[in-house]
């Protein structure tokens, strides 16, 4: 579902001193007093660039808020609904649900896989819990996410993404374009990608401002039968990063002519008929943070991500 468009606007002298839940009650005419402390409370609001989770701080003139009424409708991630694939003092593992934002989206920050494991701890008894968003997966995307759980975590693991030593592995589930044929064995694509600033990227032309280097490792699996259960053929990929750009791997795979099954930002008429994004994060390999010894994780295969009998 789309969403709205925030409301913006500036605190005038009249309204220095008033608590940010009086003022929205004030100038926004779809809240009242009870509805603006839940808006706040689910970060919805910014004053000027910082989003603000307490009704009570006081507003002052020429501060400009922005509100977000789609944070009204957000639900609490269930934190028993959490899929721990590892636990460590330092980190955790966890393999998420298609649909669910791994950190805070511009709207809310209710929801999302990063607060549900602070509340999963606090639950523990974990005093103040500390969680740090190692890497991003998208959010129509599943499978395996890496938090820090300790900030001393933080250097170690942010330095092995930088120097791209930590290897992801994905599958993903695409249908050629008309005319595009069957897949290669291997393919390497290396096309620059850039941010747009409605959100997502595009491949770069030459020479264009601000374009980023990308490079995805495709290897084709197998070729399967369409989910929709007739129509052509489709087929199943793995791919590897060497980089981790914004939507890299559906925006390469899309670049290439093979649009991932449910993208409906980079994929065609057909390939978004699929109720979610065939995109999953299945392996994820680095060298733990403090001893340097080597670990590996997998999360299962959805069913659309596994090669029927009859194909293997």
């Amino acid at each position: 579902m789309p969403s709205t468009t925030p409301k913006r606007f500036r605190v005038i002298p009249q309204e220095q001193g008033m608590t940010l839940r009086n003022l929205l009650a004030r100038r926004v005419r779809e809240l009242d007093r009870e509805s603006a402390g839940k808006l706040i409370r689910a970060g919805g609001v910014y004053v000027n660039k910082l989003r603000v989770r307490l009704p009570q701080v006081l507003v002052a003139p020429g501060e400009r808020v922005t509100v977000h009424l789609d944070a009204l409708a957000a639900e609490p991630l269930d934190p028993a609904l959490l899929k721990f694939v590892h636990r460590d003092p330092d980190f955790v593992v966890l393999d998420k649900h298609a649909g669910v934002p791994v950190a805070a989206t511009r709207e809310t920050a209710v929801g999302c896989l990063s607060e549900a494991l602070i509340h999963a701890l606090a639950t523990e008894g974990v005093s103040r819990p500390y969680v740090g968003v190692v890497h991003r997966l998208d959010r129509g995307a599943s499978g395996l996410v890496l938090f820090t759980v300790r900030s001393v975590a933080n250097k170690s693991l942010h330095k092995q993404f930088v120097e791209h030593s930590i290897r992801r592995g994905y599958r993903l589930r695409v249908q050629p374009n008309p005319g595009a044929g069957a897949p290669a064995a291997e393919i390497r694509c290396d096309a620059p990608l850039v941010k747009l600033r409605e959100g997502g990227v595009e491949i770069a032309q030459p020479g264009a401002s601000g374009a980023m280097s990308a490079v995805t490792h495709f290897r084709h699996v197998a070729e399967v039968p369409p989910l929709s259960g007739n129509g052509p053929s489709e087929h199943l990929l793995d791919a590897e990063l060497e980089t981790g750009r914004t939507h890299q791997i559906r925006a390469h795979a899309a670049h290439l002519g093979f649009p991932i099954v449910g993208d409906r930002r980079y994929g065609s008429a057909s390939t978004d008929l699929h109720e979610r994004l065939c995109l999953h994060a299945w392996t994820l390999e680095f060298a733990h943070p403090q001893t340097g010894a080597p670990l590996r994780f997998e999360a299962p295969l959805p069913d659309w991500a596994q090669v029927p009998a009859v194909y293997r």
